[in-house]
């Protein structure tokens, strides 16, 4: 079948080229409708009980994380400059298009009791524009009588204040966002030029905005960057330039192939999608540095470049399916985690990465059927003088120090053991951002003077219309506020009790001593006289449902981390039992803040099930092609070293285990066992030559193989290595951790393995063991 195929590619070559070519445009058309997602990803299930609370949470109450937050330090904070400033700032940020609302100390409102409209209308706190010290003096003491606002716009102790910008829906959910947030940095930062001070941002939206700004620019620079290293690296290799020229026009496709499934799909850029350009590219630079190794091979052998051409896909097309296969695999496990985002990331991988197999195997013959046969100087890498040592010392480490080689395997496997127990499972929301960067600084900045800007929620639902109206139910709720004031992780918590003890408070005219929960008897005229907007919605609608049975308290947090977050619920869910009787009340804790960091804990369980897949369905694939069980322990222990040693390394340099270092160990593992697959075709081929003797096997099939697992082993870990040039540190560990388990990998496949294998020559009966495969992966001429 595979000397057919290489037959028809060669005689169909012109037509194949034409068909590849308007492929290749059909998928750019639909890489141009690739969009950016704007938005942390989905990565619970959207059956998970969490995730359905927390939607129904939001169709209550609306979005959670849809607010900016703006914070400055300033000790002449209430000072007549600063302070007109600040709320001119406040105006005109309000005026931009995308921006529903603007809370700030300069812009309050305080509830007026009208006895003749029988309502509390809402006016401004201060009238006028701040323009003597009298006004401000007298905002500031109107400010401390209403306890309402206490600690949640204004840090008295440290000068701190902030500023709550809600932004439309419609805008975050769009590239929209991106100048959205610009326009309202640039304006606040004229302030802070002027007044030398330093402006500080923070909030889901603001974050998510960053994300996606970095995201999208690293798409651009490490799809360049890998392009450009693998080029120096195929051109060190081979030192011609139609080698490099036509290697890059694979790999080329190959991003147009990944944008075009992406857009095919409706998938958006993720921060794990996005590193799928970068990654085809080395993936396919692997492709053509094998087949050009292999071409040249040919050719030496008997000069005849069509036969060479056309030998290229029928003796190897089977063994580069089968590398191919198991990369897939590394990648396609991950749909098996129950993640949407995984899913996306897995299906879009494996489809490319096969799409890249065809590419390539069909590209290269035909280009090259076109080109002139290899001159000398094309094929003289195969007699690298370098290359030649560095195979030839492996040789004589696996003839005369095998002992050497297993000692320092286990001692390297002990130590890397001990290192992986060191591993911590830990995510944050800003998990992938460096210390240094200025939206990791600002979020520590609002956790040290206001607890922070993540927003944590509890839904209470009383489960009867009305049932919050209930004094006994508004008590337990103002008792819950109570306790969580205690928890140093939280802010002031704001609910439908502070609403109405507010309204009480503006019901006795301004009184601060009944900022208080209302009587039984003035709950019912309280309500009645809360004002409406032009839409008819009730003053408390972000508060309580329209039915009064299901309240929330809001609190914002600090960043603590997936595993403190685990304690802190515990904590927090105690409490709300021993508060809220479950036969009367359904109480949970929601918000984005909660369910991303439980997604980091989904992840982590879910990705490791999905490794333990990859290495199950290549493992079996092992079985399938040498139909010998002790081969398959063979092949896969060389493989497995590699994956503990890059473990063992994540510990001792406090590399925590997050979704974007799991993932590195599937991938890792699928690229590795081809050069296993690579050798050991070349040793049962060796075998056949020379009549079953291990002994000549061996020393042969590492001089064939060698060369190929080396240029591959480098060309990738150049590819990869780039990685650890990103903003996010998860981008970071997946270059580094990845390379580094590549070469692992490459030395354990050119010492390890054929030394296990001579070591085992007089327990192994060669022929017995390889004379019987399901498929011949490269069969003799």
């Amino acid at each position: 079948m595979w000397n057919t195929l290489g037959t028809y590619v060669i005689r169909n070559r012109f037509w194949i080229l034409v068909a590849l070519g308007l492929l290749t445009l059909g998928m750019a058309w639909f890489a141009t409708k690739v969009q950016m997602t704007y938005d942390f990803a989905k990565v619970i299930p959207q059956d998970d009980p969490d995730f359905v609370e927390y939607v129904k949470f939001k169709q209550t109450f609306g979005e959670d994380g849809n607010i900016l937050v703006i914070g400055v330090q300033q000790k002449d904070l209430f000072q007549k400059e600063f302070f007109y400033d600040w709320a001119n700032l406040c105006n005109d940020i309000e005026k931009i298009d995308g921006v529903e609302k603007v809370l700030s100390i300069t812009k309050l409102y305080k509830l007026q009791r009208n006895d003749s409209l029988q309502k509390l209308e809402l006016q401004p706190l201060a009238i006028g524009t701040f323009k003597t010290q009298k006004d401000i003096d007298s905002l500031k003491q109107k400010l401390e009588e209403l306890k309402f606002y206490e600690g949640l716009l204004y840090n008295p102790e440290n000068q701190v204040t902030l500023m709550a910008v809600t932004l439309k829906k419609d805008k975050l959910d769009s590239k929209a966002r991106i100048p959205l947030v610009k326009a309202i940095e640039d304006r606040a930062n004229q302030l802070g030029e002027k007044h030398q001070t330093k402006i500080h941002y923070s909030g889901l939206p603001y974050v998510r905005t960053v994300f996606s700004s970095k995201v999208a620019e690293e798409i651009k620079i490490f799809t360049y960057l890998s392009i450009l290293v693998t080029a120096i690296f195929i051109f060190l290799f081979f030192k011609f330039f139609s080698a490099v020229f036509f290697s890059l026009i694979v790999v080329v496709i190959g991003v147009v192939f990944t944008l075009g499934t992406l857009g095919i799909f409706g998938y958006k850029i993720t921060l794990l999608t996005g590193v799928l350009p970068p990654l085809m590219v080395i993936i396919g630079v692997q492709n053509c540095i094998y087949l050009l190794n292999v071409y040249h091979q040919e050719f030496t052998r008997h000069g005849n470049k069509m036969l060479a051409l056309i030998r290229l896909i029928s003796k190897n097309g089977l063994a580069l399916f089968l590398t191919n296969i198991t990369t897939a695999i590394g990648f396609v496990v991950f749909s098996f985690s129950g993640s949407s985002v995984l899913d996306q990331f897995s299906v879009v991988s494996g489809i490319v990465i096969m799409a890249i197999y065809v590419i390539s195997l069909v590209f290269i013959p035909i280009v090259y059927s076109y080109l002139p046969p290899p001159h000398p100087h094309h094929i003289k890498h195969l007699d690298g003088v370098r290359l030649n040592k560095v195979l030839d010392y492996c040789n004589y480490l696996i003839y005369n120090h095998r002992k050497g080689i297993y000692g320092i395997t286990v001692l390297l496997l002990l130590v890397s053991v001990f290192g992986a127990f060191q591993v911590k499972n830990l995510g944050y929301v800003v998990d992938d951002l460096p210390e240094s960067d200025p939206v990791y600084q600002d979020l520590k900045f609002f956790e040290k003077h206001l607890k922070g800007t993540l927003p944590f929620e509890i839904r209470i639902d009383t489960k009867k219309d009305d049932g919050i109206k209930d004094y006994v139910t508004l008590q337990k709720i103002n008792k819950l506020e109570k306790e969580l004031v205690k928890y140093p992780e939280f802010s002031r918590p704001v609910s439908v009790v502070d609403f109405l003890k507010f309204a009480n408070q503006a019901m006795n005219d301004g009184d601060p001593r009944f900022y208080v929960v209302p009587s039984v008897m003035d709950i019912t005229n309280i309500v009645s006289f809360l004002p409406r907007n032009n839409g008819g919605a009730n003053l408390l609608k972000s508060m309580v449902d329209s039915n009064y049975r299901v309240a929330r308290v809001s609190v914002q947090m600090a960043d603590i981390g997936s595993q403190e977050m685990k304690v802190l619920s515990a904590s927090v869910q105690n409490k709300l039992d021993s508060i809220f009787p479950k036969d009367k009340y359904e109480v949970k804790i929601t918000g984005t803040s909660a369910i991303f960091l439980k997604g980091n804990d989904y992840l982590i369980e879910n990705l490791i099930e999905s490794m333990l897949w990859a290495l199950a369905l290549i493992s079996v694939m092992m079985a399938f092609l040498f139909f010998s069980w002790k081969m398959v322990v063979i092949s896969l222990i060389p493989n497995l070293i590699p994956l503990v040693m890059t473990f063992g390394i994540m510990g001792y340099f406090d590399i925590r285990l997050k979704p974007s270092t799991i993932i590195i160990f599937s991938i890792a593992y699928g690229i590795v066992i081809d050069f296993t697959i690579h050798y050991l075709a070349k040793y049962r081929n060796s075998l056949k030559r020379n009549d079953w003797d291990m002994n000549k096997a061996i020393p042969e099939s590492l001089v064939e193989a060698g060369p190929s697992i080396i240029y591959t082993a480098v060309a990738l870990f150049g590819g990869f290595i780039i990685f650890s040039a990103s903003n996010f540190g998860g981008t970071v560990a997946l270059g580094v951790l990845t390379s580094l388990a590549l070469l692992f990998g490459m030395f354990m496949n050119l010492l390890l393995l054929p030394s296990m294998l001579l070591s085992l020559a007089k327990s192994i009966n060669a022929k017995e063991e390889f004379s019987t495969v399901l498929v011949d992966v490269e069969p003799e001429d």
